[in-house]
């Protein structure tokens, strides 16, 4: 959000421009043809907050792939066509890529500079080996980034804090997001215990982050689990911390298995 052209502006007028931008850049985003790439193994996330934790609901973006929306958003951001009327020249964006040397992520930055263009964006991919990437972010040079989170803790507040002002980079905030409302809330909300009331203060600033569109949410992955039915109380779960010392072997069972399904000798 430091960057002048998608991020924070000089003034309020220009921040707003840069929010319609990323908004634009959201609606962009062609998220069936996304999750095919994937081979149906993701799914699109509505917000910050993913399935399995308090706080998550289950609603349509409010910012979902339209491409004539994309267009109207742009427009409003000050580039009609994707071109900057000062110069007539079309909007250029660069997207670090961490891990260059791997095929699929190349694959997909490719993708997503193919949804950009159709509403006369560029989008130039930037390939890094590991270190280089993570040394940009800390540093704050990068205009854009691709980077996925997993939990720490199942709790919403473990993604929350990513969008936390006084967590910027070096802190856990790489995209540098400040929003004095949404930290109001964040503050109040980490000393609460678990209640409704801290839920709907997550779902409260989970709004906020979707409205201001500081990232594009582009994939929550689909796990698959298979177990024997000789393993007892296997239950999944989208968060299965320490969740192993619970299940028990019925041997019976298991010796039966093998000896109808077992290594024939």
């Amino acid at each position: 959000m430091d960057d002048p052209v998608v991020g924070r502006g000089a003034d309020e007028d220009q921040s707003l421009k840069n929010k319609k931008l990323r908004q634009a850049l959201t609606c962009a985003f062609d998220t069936e043809s996304y999750i095919r790439f994937h081979n149906n193994r993701i799914t699109r996330p509505a917000g910050p907050i993913p399935p399995g934790m308090a706080g998550y609901e289950d609603k349509p973006s409010p910012f979902p792939f339209d491409v004539e929306r994309a267009r109207k958003l742009l427009a409003e951001a000050g580039y009609p066509d994707g071109r900057d009327p000062k110069t007539g020249r079309r909007l250029q964006l660069t997207l670090e890529m961490g891990s260059g040397d791997n095929p699929e992520f190349r694959q997909a930055a490719e993708l997503v500079a193919s949804f950009m263009e159709r509403i006369g964006v560029v989008l130039k991919p930037s390939y890094n080996n590991w270190p280089t990437f993570l040394e940009k972010m800390e540093r704050r040079q990068m205009q854009l980034f691709s980077l996925g989170w997993v939990s720490d803790y199942p709790d919403a507040e473990n993604f929350l804090q990513l969008f936390y002002g006084p967590n910027q980079s070096p802190g856990p905030n790489h995209c540098n997001y400040a929003n004095a409302a949404f930290d109001a809330l964040y503050e109040k909300a980490r000393v609460m215990q678990d209640t409704p009331e801290r839920t709907e203060l997550y779902k409260r600033m989970a709004d906020i982050v979707v409205e201001d569109c500081p990232w594009i949410f582009t994939a929550n992955p689909l796990a698959y689990g298979l177990h024997h039915q000789w393993i007892r109380n296997y239950k999944y779960h989208d968060f299965p911390y320490g969740m192993t010392k619970y299940y028990r072997i019925d041997v019976e069972a298991r010796d039966r298995w093998k000896k109808e399904y077992g290594e024939k000798r």
